[in-house]
């Protein structure tokens, strides 16, 4: 067959004959960088889930890539030196890749909860609405998409890179420093670790549907149907939900996290594409 003759119906018709060959395996190769994977085991395990779910003998290959951000992945990934990527959501990406549309965490990214100084937290216990949220500055990571959804929403927000917010919080540059319910307590930790005196406010909880997603290249379709199939099957079993309730680091971090004790206020997150907004609400935790 010529490459002019090769439509796009043949081309799904060859992915469904390949997944159902069992003989069949795929390499995902995925990157991070050195000293995180700890961070994303329970991701690595959902990825690693998908592929024993999905028909053939699919792997995965782990490299830590010293100084990778999350911008310079992507370039990796549409480059081909990676082939996968666990990744938090924005519509850039959702456009410019093909997502598997199964939140990894359930939501629990867009659970977010607050580090600050000593002298904010008595602050921060008496906020009861919005309104007063908002009038402390939020410190976010310049290469975190969240930023804009709090934006968006008229939030005060202070990007700046990743390893210079700790520096920032402690001289009052901004008010809190924004951080997942299940990173909480590793990021209060290394805090300590390199002698800063912030506590964790036990009081608030802001959320929006917001989520890590697996993505491969816009023509990698083959793999995106593997992860898909294996995600969907996963789920059908009850395979998903028994891993997603028995982690280990998810149940810690729901248990110190306190959620029942804390005023949740939500927002919307304007920056979702039409994709992810048609996800079945039985996919997200608490929306």
């Amino acid at each position: 067959m010529r490459k002019s003759e090769f439509t796009s119906s043949g081309l799904v018709l060859a992915v469904l004959v390949l997944l159902n060959q069992s003989a069949w395996a795929e390499t995902f190769k995925l990157a991070l960088p050195p000293g995180v994977k700890g961070l994303f085991s329970y991701e690595l395990e959902v990825l690693d889930m998908a592929l024993k779910y999905a028909d053939g003998d699919h792997t995965f290959e782990f490299v830590e890539i010293p100084g990778l951000t999350q911008f310079r992945v992507f370039e990796l990934l549409d480059d081909g030196e990676v082939s996968v990527t666990v990744n938090s959501y924005s519509q850039e990406r959702e456009e410019r890749f093909l997502q598997v549309n199964y939140p990894l965490t359930r939501g629990l990214l867009g659970q977010r909860v607050f580090l600050t100084n000593p002298d904010k937290a008595d602050v921060l216990a008496h906020v009861t609405s919005l309104v007063e949220l908002k009038r402390f500055c939020i410190g976010v990571s310049n290469d975190w998409p969240d930023a804009a959804i709090l934006e968006d929403n008229g939030f005060c927000v202070v990007r700046a890179p990743r390893k210079q917010l700790f520096a920032m919080l402690e001289s009052h540059r901004f008010d809190i420093l924004a951080t997942t319910v299940k990173q909480a307590a590793s990021e209060l930790a290394l805090s300590k670790k390199n002698g800063y005196d912030f506590v964790l406010d036990k009081s608030l909880m802001l959320a929006y549907p917001y989520d890590f997603f697996l993505y491969v290249r816009k023509d990698d379709v083959v793999r995106h149907k593997i992860l898909e199939q294996g995600l969907a099957r996963a789920y059908a079993s009850g395979a998903f939900m028994e891993h997603f309730n028995s982690d280990p680091v998810i149940i810690r971090a729901l248990e110190e996290a306190q959620l029942s004790n804390r005023r949740m206020f939500n927002i919307e997150n304007p920056e979702m594409g039409s994709g992810t907004r048609n996800i079945p609400p039985l996919l997200w935790q608490g929306y």
